[in-house]
């Protein structure tokens, strides 16, 4: 790679948080509203009702819940639009019907989306079609990046949200990966510390170690970071050792991490379902203590 001699900010123009208005998606308001806020970002709300709920209902009381169904739905969304006006972010509310995933392509390809926004409570065997949850879904098949907001993070304030430490786990050296713009983009628009790790697996430290994996990786700085930018003095090397989600979630939990930003392949919608859950981005986005950025 050449060096990079510019500022390297990504578009974020228009976010979409999707909610089932449960607590999980509660707790993941005030970080889309902290990001729109921060890039002046048209923000998209949007709730999908799941027409799954209506065969659990007799046909002749069809027209009667679906009726029921958009009333909460719009009491809900008036509440968050309400939240989100007095945090100082104009939202556009969007109610849809069908297909979780269906509905949600269609959102994100008609508005241009360039991030989602999404909480997930974390347990394993989602019901998520019926239970209105769409955390996974998005997770595994949006073709744009994904802020998940997991269940070991604490409810806060749009304003009381911090991004002053991010943590890039880099796969490979040179890393090609889309996500270290990101990574590199939001610290410089947060002004906050990079710290881009590269995990050993099954490796026991030493210093003579560290050494030796230093001095290689360190080239991802100049491949990433803008000359002269003030992020070089903010961004530093960490090696981590063992298995990689133990890892990373050791570092993020000692050294404060607000952001855990990796790159990720996209899933095949028909294997998506049957993708094994033990893998380094799922498990993180389950038990890290901050919300996780996921690119593809």
């Amino acid at each position: 790679m050449e060096p990079v001699d510019q500022k390297s900010l990504v578009p974020l123009k228009n976010i979409l948080f999707a909610t089932d208005f449960s607590p999980a998606s509660e707790t993941a308001l005030p970080h889309a509203l902290k990001i729109a806020r921060q890039y002046e970002s048209r923000l998209y709300i949007a709730h999908i009702i799941c027409p799954e709920i209506l065969e659990l209902v007799a046909p002749e009381r069809t027209a009667e819940i679906r009726q029921q169904a958009r009333q909460f739905a719009q009491h809900n969304m008036d509440h968050l639009l309400h939240g989100a006006s007095q945090a100082g972010v104009s939202c556009h509310p969007l109610i849809a019907e069908g297909a979780i995933w269906d509905a949600l392509q269609n959102i994100i390809r008609e508005n241009h989306i360039d991030l989602i926004v999404v909480g997930t409570h974390g347990r394993r065997g989602l019901a998520k079609l019926l239970l209105g949850s769409v955390a996974e879904e998005v997770f595994r098949l949006a073709p744009c990046p994904v802020l998940t907001v997991g269940p070991k993070i604490l409810p806060i304030r749009s304003r009381d949200v911090e991004l002053s430490h991010i943590l890039y786990p880099v796969e490979f050296a040179p890393d090609p990966s889309a996500a270290a713009a990101y990574a590199v983009s939001l610290a410089e628009e947060y002004h906050a510390r990079l710290t881009f790790m590269k995990v050993f697996e099954g490796t026991v430290p030493s210093p003579e170690l560290k050494d030796e994996v230093e001095e290689p990786v360190m080239h991802w700085m100049d491949d990433h970071v803008p000359i002269g930018s003030d992020l070089r003095k903010r961004t530093c090397f960490e090696p981590g050792f063992g298995p990689a989600a133990e890892a990373i979630l050791k570092f993020a939990s000692n050294q404060g991490v607000d952001l855990i930003v990796m790159g990720v392949q996209r899933s095949d919608p028909v294997m998506a379902a049957h993708l094994p859950k033990s893998d380094t981005a799922y498990e993180l986005v389950r038990n890290a203590p901050c919300p996780v950025l996921t690119v593809r």
